[in-house]
């Protein structure tokens, strides 16, 4: 059997020599305690539940998943992502079911849903501190226990997961994770049959649970299948045969049944590492055929003494590693780590940022960033290695607790230093350590032979010396945790009520990804976004390309996605640096070492300004001219040039500060000089300059003002729109602002917005009031190449009306889905319905803003992808990435179809060619390595024909 502590009982009932024994109070004084310790925690984390929304951005998403399982209990679709298509949700749906069981609780209590789903994270914080508390007691002491507790109740890393408004999974997993090993523990050492059989059958519930609630629960499977592992292979080799017996006949079926289990629960969605889980079973299996050769191939191999033992198991590990490295191929080393940056978004991702000795020290600080909890773990486990060690080495006795840490910790440490986002999951391990520190001080002072009350005393000074801790870390992140504010600003919140309250229910919107799902919200926005925190991050890049480039290189085919609004935030100004990179217009030495934007707020004088950086910006007459001077400590330069935006006075300078200054009444704001005509500078600052003659007035024919803040514009967007007007008078051409009644011939200089117009028809209609009075068409057969525009010459005969449109028809996309698309009955991605050459039955379900009576279905094949202009590699850090997003095909899969109220229901079969890998290898030919394939897309869409507003006034 498992070794694990057992107290040993005085002899003949005699009083044990260790006098200061709280035996009989702790019965009762430590569980009180742990719980008074445990509702702390509680507060603490529940502090931040007070927002009227929530702090942490996904969790809006997560929230409305919760509310489909309440509903669905098994949700599969999620509408509002990725539109116009929506999404099959990812996420395991364990993560929504538990808090969906605790609603169907307590809701007959009167507690709403957004109630229960703000107590869920702190309630998932509390009983970790209970079963941290427990683990603990199990692995060491209860005085282990109660410290490891005390520092979870307050400490940042493990707050960060399981305050009120963080729904992620990571949270739930670390619990069912630390249940799990404590009910593995008890199962070890229960000798009764009813209690081993219990403790088992939690030791394998739990481990399924933390299967079913984050991505990243392998980690789990890997912390117990490294523990066994290793406890059976030093077992062995210290000639521990009856031990090895006993830990396989307890682990392996349950280990087994925790995997069978789980995998089962892949095929509905509530488990989705079904990948990781064959590969832990297939590790496992190769563990399972060294058992059995350690176990019996003595009758074949030398099992003499420890150096012929090892040697057998070094010679068939070495083996296996090879198989596995053959098998996986080099991920094969990455498997653990499960945050590696492997796409330029996640480089500009935060939590995915490799984690710094600077992050540790901040979220295991006590108070500030002193990261002293972190530094006291070390100790603790340096102890735990110790002992094992010794143990192992002179005894070949192999503590299975000290093992269980050693693996816990050292796997823990070894992903926190991967990424920020694990300084969380490390916290478990970490906390543990720091605990079994505090426990082996009053282990020792409970060991000594001194009179119980010199021993008391000792207590008393460890209690001081470290109580301390608990304290002031409590009062430190509580107090943090009361000023933390909902993520959604005022703005925002009045910009997304606008949206809800003012657009169509199929409207879709877009920003920067980061605020997809407030849009997506049924709290706020409640519109279809096209991308969000974890879905459509291929278009991410086409919305970088969008916001950092200008003119023609800043086009893209928006109506592609059907969008109708963009909303743009002053305050991104902040995210530029990651916008202009992903963007390609900067190189990643640029994005890492230059600010694209520095706001210079404050004015402190005439034409004088400064900067929260500690840089002014001043505008100076120097010998008769004026000058734009930047002064940042003791040095100055000049801008590219000034351009005072009231005036229109442009100052040129040396360019020895590579920035362009834009002056406002109030402020100024300098610009890296490869974005200065950026997008959204336009867009946000209303900078209205452009390296390219027109574009500035196409770009707001195209995307045109419907509603501003302080700091937050939102626009409606529109494909085709007319920039110019003008008219033939007097032998000369004329531009104009507004129609007016009579009959004269124009030109109108239409945008078309990353998209051609092709054999569309143009209508003049007019209006008196709300009537229509007359309509007539004045152009067919028009052509337009959005790269090379030319006007368009027409016969206007404009009736005495109150208003005018012209509007712009020709075939688009329309329509949303409603439910998941299907393939031969299973639900499919909605993304990527086909891959090249496959077929099969498609059953659709769509929605439309009116009836058609003449719709067609097609297959649209798209491919996005970076091309490396800059760098010798995609790792150089002079490497820049143009994003490219080409429609390659449209597969015609039925036409003729008619809605009925506005629905569509659609099966039949479908076929899809080969073309998207003969596209790839085309783009491999022209660039080689320099290319990277970023998003395949396969999408149902409905072409009709569509109307375009291009003209209203």
């Amino acid at each position: 059997m498992v070794e694990t502590k057992v107290k040993e009982k005085s002899k003949g009932g005699e009083k044990s020599s260790s006098s200061f024994d709280f035996s009989k109070v702790r019965v009762y004084l430590f569980p009180i305690l742990v719980i008074v310790i445990g509702i702390i925690g509680y507060k603490i984390r529940a502090a931040t539940g007070q927002t009227k929304y929530f702090i942490d951005p996904d969790t809006f998403y997560h929230f409305e998943i919760y509310k489909l399982a309440i509903q669905e209990w098994i949700p599969k679709y999620y509408p509002l992502s990725d539109a116009p298509f929506g999404s099959v949700v990812k996420e395991p749906l364990g993560l929504y079911i538990l808090p969906a069981i605790l609603y169907k609780m307590f809701s007959a209590f009167g507690v709403d849903a957004i109630g229960v789903f703000k107590a869920w994270p702190p309630l998932v914080g509390f009983f970790s501190i209970i079963g941290i508390y427990l683990l603990g007691r199990k692995l060491h002491s209860e005085w282990a226990g109660i410290w490891a507790a005390l520092a979870m109740m307050f400490s940042v890393a493990h707050w960060t997961r399981t305050f009120s408004g963080n729904a992620r999974g990571d949270g739930p997993f670390l619990m069912f994770f630390i249940f799990s090993a404590l009910f593995m523990f008890y199962y070890f050492e229960s000798s009764d049959l009813r209690k081993k059989s219990l403790f088992g059958g939690l030791f394998i519930i739990s481990g399924v649970l933390m299967l079913t609630v984050w991505n990243g629960s392998p980690f789990g499977l890997m912390v117990l299948l490294g523990f066994a592992s290793l406890y059976v292979v030093v077992t062995f080799i210290f000639g521990k045969i009856d031990e090895v017996k006993t830990f396989v006949r307890d682990f392996y079926p349950a280990y087994l049944a925790i995997l069978l289990i789980g995998y089962l629960l892949t095929f509905n969605g509530i488990v989705r590492v079904g990948g990781h889980i064959k590969f832990a079973f297939e590790v496992f299996l190769g563990l399972t055929l060294l058992t059995v050769l350690m176990l019996y191939g003595g009758k074949y191999l030398n099992y003499s003494d420890r150096t012929h033992r090892f040697g057998v198991v070094a010679v068939v590990t070495l083996l296996g590693i090879t198989g596995a490295y053959l098998y996986v191929g080099p991920k094969l080393f990455s498997l653990m780590s499960g945050a590696y940056q492997s796409t330029q978004v996640y480089e500009t991702v935060q939590e995915l940022a490799k984690t710094t000795w600077e992050d540790v020290r901040r979220y295991y600080s006590v108070k500030g960033t002193d990261g002293l909890v972190f530094l006291l773990s070390l100790v603790g486990i340096a102890i735990v290695g110790f002992k094992f060690f010794k143990n192992t080495l002179n005894e070949s006795d192999v503590k299975s607790d000290n093992l269980f840490m050693l693996v816990f910790y050292g796997l823990s440490v070894y992903l926190m230093w991967t990424a920020v986002r694990f300084l969380f999951l490390a916290s478990g391990a970490v906390l543990l350590a720091f605990g079994i520190l505090v426990g082996e001080l009053f282990r020792i002072v409970e060991s000594m032979q001194e009179k119980a009350s010199t021993k008391a005393l000792y207590a008393v000074l460890l209690i001081l010396l470290f109580i301390p801790i608990p304290i002031v870390g409590a009062n430190t992140t509580y107090k943090s945790a009361k000023v933390s504010r909902d993520a959604v600003t005022p703005s925002w919140e009045e910009t997304l009520e606008w949206l809800r309250e003012n657009t169509h229910e199929y409207d879709t919107a877009t920003s920067w990804w980061d605020y997809g799902y407030w849009i997506e919200s049924s709290l706020l926005g409640n519109r279809r976004a096209s991308a969000d925190g974890g879905h459509a991050r291929d278009r991410d890049y086409i919305i970088a390309r969008f916001l950092a480039n200008d003119g023609n290189q800043s086009e893209v085919d928006f109506e592609s996605w059907q969008l109708n609004y963009f909303i743009v935030w002053i305050q991104d100004w902040a995210k530029f640096n990651a916008i202009s990179y992903l963007g390609g217009a900067i190189t990643r030495t640029e994005r890492d070492k230059s600010g694209m934007i520095l706001p210079f707020n404050q004015k402190i004088g005439e034409k004088a300004y400064y900067s929260p950086y500690g840089i002014q910006f001043q505008i100076v007459e120097q010998d008769g001219k004026k000058v734009g001077i930047i002064i940042a400590g003791n040095q100055q330069g000049e801008p590219v040039q000034t351009v005072d935006l009231q005036t229109g006075e442009v100052i040129p300078g040396k360019g020895n500060f590579p920035y362009v200054v834009y002056v406002f009444p109030n402020y100024a704001v300098a610009v890296y000089h490869k974005v200065a005509t950026s997008n959204f500078m336009k867009l946000a600052f209303g900078v209205p300059i452009s390296t390219e003659a027109r574009f500035v007035g196409k770009l707001r024919s195209n995307f045109q003002l419907v509603k501003s803040t302080n700091d937050l514009n939102t626009y409606k967007f529109t494909p085709f729109g007319i920039y110019k007007i003008e008219i033939y008078k007097n032998g000369s051409w004329e531009s104009i602002s507004k129609l007016t009644p009579g009959e004269y011939k124009a030109k109108l200089y239409i945008s078309a917005f990353g998209r051609d117009i092709k054999d569309a028809t143009i209508k003049l209609r007019a209006y008196n009031g709300d009537k229509l009075v007359s309509e007539q068409v004045i152009a067919q057969n028009v052509n337009v190449n959005h790269l090379n525009e030319t006007p368009l010459e027409v016969e206007l005969k404009l009736p005495n009306a109150t208003r005018y449109q012209l509007v712009l028809i020709q075939k688009g996309p329309v329509g949303v889905l409603t439910e998941a698309p299907k393939v031969d009955g299973k639900i499919t991605n909605p993304i990527r319905v086909f891959g090249d050459g496959q077929s099969g039955e498609l059953e659709l379900k769509a929605g439309f803003r009116k009836d058609y009576s003449n719709l067609g279905l097609y297959l649209r094949a798209t491919v996005i992808y970076l091309v490396r202009t800059k760098g010798e590699s995609r790792d150089d850090p002079n490497a820049a990435f143009e994003p490219h997003m080409d429609i390659i095909h449209y597969e015609k899969i039925a036409d003729g179809l008619t809605t009925s109220d506005k629905v569509l229901e659609f099966k039949g079969e479908a076929n899809f060619p080969v073309v998207i890998q003969p596209y790839i290898e085309k783009l491999k030919e022209k660039y080689g390595d320099r290319v990277e394939v970023r998003g395949i897309r396969v999408e149902p869409v409905f072409i009709a024909d569509k109307e375009y507003v291009i003209y209203e006034g």
